[in-house]
């Protein structure tokens, strides 16, 4: 890239990543302008996008990634797939992630994404799979905890739900899903003293 494109490509990532999603669109859209076979660039602003509800235009977005490449840079595959998951379209979902996991079979994101898939199609043992080895391959993959408590509260199995929520509160305090982890964590608390009450 031409080194004005590199400098607005790193000053987007930053803001992206600091959260201030909106004013890191311009420097993409730079870096798109200097250098349109930056892959990179158009899967930034595609989560950008995403992060501030648009859909559809971050489904543009990571097309042309994915176009780009080939299909070969697996963080577009798992990004597109999660804009099918927020329509609800699970299966086109999947197909995406499974073949993000063929460029790369060791991806935490990926085995997250896959998990979040099959837990609302309903496969309970595949999305505990899938979340656990989300884990293995990062266990900074905190959001898979919440996930794995989902997975747990579905299966009735309140003491594993405690242990996933309380792991995740630690390891993530101030993280996205921490109010959903505090449900999570008292629902198990009530279900768990229930239990209790009626063995005594």
């Amino acid at each position: 890239m031409p080194r004005k494109a590199t400098r607005a490509f790193e000053k987007g990532t930053r803001l992206l990543v600091k959260g201030d999603v909106e004013a890191s669109l311009p420097y993409f859209r730079t870096v798109i302008e200097l250098a349109p076979s930056s892959y990179r660039a158009y899967h930034n602003m595609a989560l950008a996008l995403a992060r501030l509800g648009q859909l559809d235009a971050a489904e543009q977005e990571f097309q042309k990634s994915i176009d780009l490449t080939g299909g070969g840079f697996a963080p577009s595959l798992f990004g597109l797939s999660m804009v099918f998951y927020e329509r609800s379209d699970f299966l086109q979902a999947e197909s995406l992630i499974r073949g993000g996991l063929l460029v790369a079979p060791s991806s935490a994101v990926g085995e997250y994404c896959l998990g979040l898939v099959e837990f609302s199609l309903g496969r309970m043992p595949e999305a505990e799979r899938s979340a656990l080895e989300a884990l293995r391959f990062d266990p900074r993959e905190a959001d898979a905890l919440v996930l794995l408590a989902r997975i747990h509260e579905r299966q009735r199995n309140p003491y594993a739900v405690l242990t996933d929520a309380q792991t995740y509160l630690k390891r993530d305090p101030h993280g996205a899903f921490h109010s959903d982890a505090l449900d999570l964590l008292h629902r198990a608390q009530r279900d768990v003293a229930h239990l209790s009450a009626s063995l005594n």
